[in-house]
């Protein structure tokens, strides 16, 4: 009786040791991958995938471990005093996701936007508790893996930075991308890690030497002020927090104190690298933008905020018109400036009290670390000096996925580096209590694991097929292609956008085809095919109302089938019109309005002569004219920059028989727009049937100068010389078009020509002339 407990107890601690096992390896790979990994087979190469490794690693690490307890009956538990706030952050962003305006995106977040959503942030909630669980070192191997995976990224990304692609793969071909995000992320990384690795012993100062390196490479690079805030404080935090843990030695801070010199003095003398003109500049909301968009959320959501990955509502509602005379007018952002901002806005105060309560631990954890520093590991200066750094950056910097997980896992290494050889283990079968606890937390977690991977999985594959569609040179592949992704993932309004965008892209195909009196099918395809375009689009707008870009797209769709379904350019303008409540100030919703209406105007002009009846229905071409005239007005109200609208409000004058107006439009976009030669054409034109020859004669030659091979201003010209009598200089404009080889053989041109040599000169006015 006796041997067969124990060897079933032996069993069962072997049992245990090979779920830890795997558990451990779990944990191992993910902590050195996620940092580096990425895949081109989706939308977004770095986030999306990094979150599917997450989710992986998290879901084998939890169900490894619930199976040694299992298995074992023993609990071997590690209470820290960062617990509370890390389980604070995973509450506060169930809470707000469910709350959320945008509940999908909340829980899975957009590709390019994933490090906030509910699945990243429970799966880094899974990996903290089993790397303060799981490793009883005080934090040397995670500590050794991470500073190994952060040395080969920043060696990729600078080589990146560099000019030279290393990998076969077409995303990489270019200086901007790198393993962790965009090259400002990349810098911010390089900052953060610089303090983990200090203060290296063994084999592991030669990984530390060899990241500190093209640390401090892309460090000078970049050259961003936030960079150098945030590396100053974790070298400055380093020598505080080893001053205050151990002895004062100067020779141990030469390094640290060399990068905090060189930071001011670059920062002070600006030199222009040659390397970082050839990236591209990182565009964001201003901090002062990014506060006042805080603001405006918590008077309109205090509590729960916009939802987690909701920043671009936010932005549309709050921000968009901050932005209307500038050129982001139409602009979409998925970030604040920086974090905390991210965080209050997507969250309220409910996410920014979680992390109050991080902050507040570890305080007390620093503080308890100071009084039993005697006790303190050789690491802990560096470690909480990275933390120092990461908790500067948080301030400064929006993080990406590789950043917050940083975060998490320094924060793991702060518990370790105290208490990595502390810990509890309970005898759960002891304890009735703890053993239907257990039973219930392995059911539970194997539910929710299995849960997430389906998902995961799902989403996973839809995205490929929406990545194929994308890429597609047919549109009927594009269209099989968006099928199954729609089948994978009935919940991404992208999907249903661009299944209407394709289904309309198939009407406009098949009305393009000549008709054949055999295909008695056509007529239904015709149908299906306007009808899906519809249904798609209503379909993006009630998966997610308050995404602007839903309504524009169905008002773009309506309108398209102006002529085809009677009543569309109501159902137009009032999509327009619920896409500009959801982001008001942007100006190109207005303009958009005025672009229907001058197309409603165009139709109506077409149904007159061929169906007058039918024409009434839609009113008048003066009331349509007329609304299109308020529309783009209304748009520059908002933008007295936005040259497009200007240009149609010319256009408008110009079909209402206001020529001085729609030239004094025109006037005033084209001095900005000097290297617009259509501009300066159809202004040319305006001049000449204004009476203006002169002006007309002129603008058309500035026309020649931008494009000379401007057929249509060669052939006013030359008309306007046949009208002066110029014939030779008539003759020259004419041969010119000729000597393009797409022109050689216009008739129209030739018979102009055929005419004039032979003296036989029109009396026509030039203008009375239509376009080639």
């Amino acid at each position: 009786m006796n041997i067969n407990l124990l060897v079933g107890e032996s069993g069962a601690r072997s049992d245990n040791q090979i779920y830890t096992t795997v558990a451990r390896w779990a944990l191992t790979i993910g902590v050195f991958l996620l940092p580096l990994f990425f895949l081109p087979q989706t939308t977004s190469p770095l986030e999306f995938n990094k979150q599917m490794l997450l989710l992986v690693v998290a879901s084998v690490g939890l169900i490894a471990w619930l199976l040694g307890v299992v298995s074992s009956g023993r609990l071997s538990w590690r209470s820290t005093l960062l617990d509370k706030g890390v389980l604070a952050v995973l509450v506060a962003t169930i809470v707000t996701a469910v709350l959320s305006q945008g509940r999908f995106q909340s829980i899975f977040g957009i590709n390019a936007s994933v490090s906030g959503s509910l699945v990243s942030i429970a799966s880094l909630t899974i990996l903290f508790f089993l790397m303060t669980n799981l490793w009883h070192d005080r934090g040397v191997r995670l500590r050794s893996i991470l500073i190994l995976s952060i040395m080969v990224g920043l060696w990729y990304g600078l080589l990146q930075l560099l000019g030279v692609f290393g990998l076969p793969i077409s995303i990489t071909a270019s200086r901007a991308f790198n393993s962790v995000g965009s090259p400002n992320g990349l810098g911010i990384l390089a900052a953060v890690s610089l303090p983990l690795f200090l203060n290296t012993i063994g084999w592991k100062r030669y990984i530390s030497i060899l990241g500190i390196i093209p640390a401090l490479a892309i460090l000078v690079i970049l050259n961003w002020w936030v960079i150098w805030v945030v590396v100053v404080a974790g070298m400055v935090g380093y020598i505080v927090v080893s001053a205050l843990l151990e002895s004062f030695k100067i020779s141990r801070f030469i390094l640290p104190m060399t990068v905090v010199v060189l930071g001011v003095f670059l920062l002070l003398i600006k030199p222009n690298l040659p390397f970082k003109s050839k990236l591209p500049v990182e565009v964001a909301p201003s901090y002062s933008l990014s506060f006042k968009i805080a603001q405006s959320v918590l008077h309109e959501e205090f509590f729960t905020g916009y939802g987690p990955e909701n920043f671009s509502m936010a932005f549309d509602k709050y921000g968009a018109k901050k932005l209307a005379n500038t050129t982001f007018s139409s602009a979409q952002f998925f970030d604040s400036a920086s974090e905390l901002f991210n965080q209050i806005i997507q969250g309220g105060i409910v996410m920014g009290v979680a992390w109050v309560l991080v902050l507040w631990s570890l305080i007390q954890l620093f503080v308890y670390v100071v009084r039993h520093r005697s006790q303190v590991d050789r690491n802990a200066a560096a470690v909480w000096a990275s933390l120092i750094a990461l908790g500067v950056a948080f301030c400064l910097y929006p993080f990406n996925l590789t950043l917050i997980f940083v975060f998490y896992a320094v924060a793991a290494l702060s518990m370790l580096v105290e208490w990595g050889s502390d810990h509890k283990e309970l005898h759960v079968e002891e304890h009735i209590a703890l053993s239907l606890i257990s039973s219930l937390g392995f059911i539970a977690g194997l539910i929710l694991v299995l849960v997430g991977i389906y998902f995961g999985a799902s989403r996973y594959i839809a995205d490929i097929h929406y990545r194929n569609a994308l890429g597609a040179k047919d549109i009927h592949l594009a269209a099989g292609e968006i099928d199954k992704a729609t089948e994978w993932n009935n919940q991404d309004d992208r999907y249903y956008r661009a299944a209407a965008q394709v289904s309309l892209g198939l009407l406009s195909q098949e009305l393009a085809k000549k008709a054949d009196p055999q295909d008695t099918q056509r007529n239904t395809r015709i149908q299906n095919y306007l009808a899906a375009a519809i249904n798609f689009s209503k379909q993006a707008t009630q998966l997610n109302k308050k995404e602007a870009a839903n309504w524009d797209n169905l008002g773009t769709i309506y309108q398209n089938l102006m002529g085809f379904v009677e009543g569309v350019d109501k159902l137009a303008e009032t999509a327009y019109g619920a896409a500009s409540q959801l982001r008001p100030g942007d100006a190109s919703y207005s303009n958009k309005i005025g672009l229907l209406n001058i197309t409603k105007a165009d139709l109506i002009r077409q149904l007159a002569k061929n169906n007058p009846s039918v024409a009434q229905s839609y009113g008048t071409v003066e009331s349509a004219l007329s609304a299109a005239e308020a529309s783009f007005k209304r748009a520059i109200d908002m933008s007295n920059t936005f040259g497009l609208a200007i240009y149609n409000l010319g256009t408008v004058y110009e079909r209402q028989g206001k020529l001085g107006e729609a030239i004094r439009e025109l006037e005033k976009i084209a001095p900005f727009n000097n290297d617009a030669p259509d501009l300066l054409f159809e202004l040319g034109l305006l001049y000449y049937r204004a009476g203006n020859k002169n002006k007309a004669f002129e603008t058309l030659q500035r026309v020649l100068v931008l494009s000379p091979d401007f057929a249509n201003a060669h052939w006013y010209l030359a008309l306007i010389y046949e009208e002066r009598k110029d014939t030779a200089a008539a003759i020259s404009e004419l041969e010119k078009i000729l000597s393009v080889e797409s022109n050689k053989n216009n008739q129209t041109v030739l018979q102009k020509l055929e005419q004039i040599r032979s003296g036989k000169v029109s009396g026509d006015k030039a203008i009375d002339q239509k376009p080639l």
